[in-house]
């Protein structure tokens, strides 16, 4: 308590440039015209290329033989395509499902859109799972390292 009262002055000094402080901030904050999405403008042309059902339905149906199970989400910018392949079905060719993957896609939509393709199986293999990404700038996959030595 002495401490307190010993340094009255300068403790509600403090507290009010803190208030002072918070103030500023929130009128700059209000005043500073910035509205809009927290994250920027990365989204603008989504709604002009949704990838629509049938779009997902001929990718799974064209990896379909190689496969027992495909799952694709899209979020944001992204297409991710999880697929579970036969057990028989080796590493080059799970890889490549790739090309066949973007032969479902439009130009513009693998312009647009990075495709994260996941390929894993049931097996105890320990080549799998791979993962392919292709970036909208790119025109084909890129895989993560063989695992065939593990």
């Amino acid at each position: 308590m002495k401490f307190i009262k010993k340094n009255k002055k300068i403790i509600l000094i403090a507290i009010l440039s803190l208030l002072v402080l918070f103030g500023l901030i929130s009128l700059k904050n209000y005043f500073s015209g910035e509205s809009g999405p927290i994250y920027g403008n990365r989204l603008d042309g989504r709604k002009k290329l949704i990838i629509s059902k049938e779009t997902q339905k001929k990718v799974k149906d064209k990896i379909k033989e190689s496969t027992t199970d495909v799952k694709i989400r899209i979020a944001g910018r992204i297409i991710y395509i999880t697929a579970t392949v036969k057990d028989e079905v080796s590493l080059e060719d799970a890889k490549k499902l790739g090309p066949s993957v973007l032969e479902e896609f439009q130009d513009s939509e693998k312009g647009y859109y990075d495709i994260q393709l996941f390929i894993k199986n049931n097996a105890n293999s320990n080549q799998f799972p791979i993962i392919g990404y292709k970036h909208h700038a790119k025109t084909s996959f890129t895989w993560t390292k063989d695992r065939a030595g593990s």
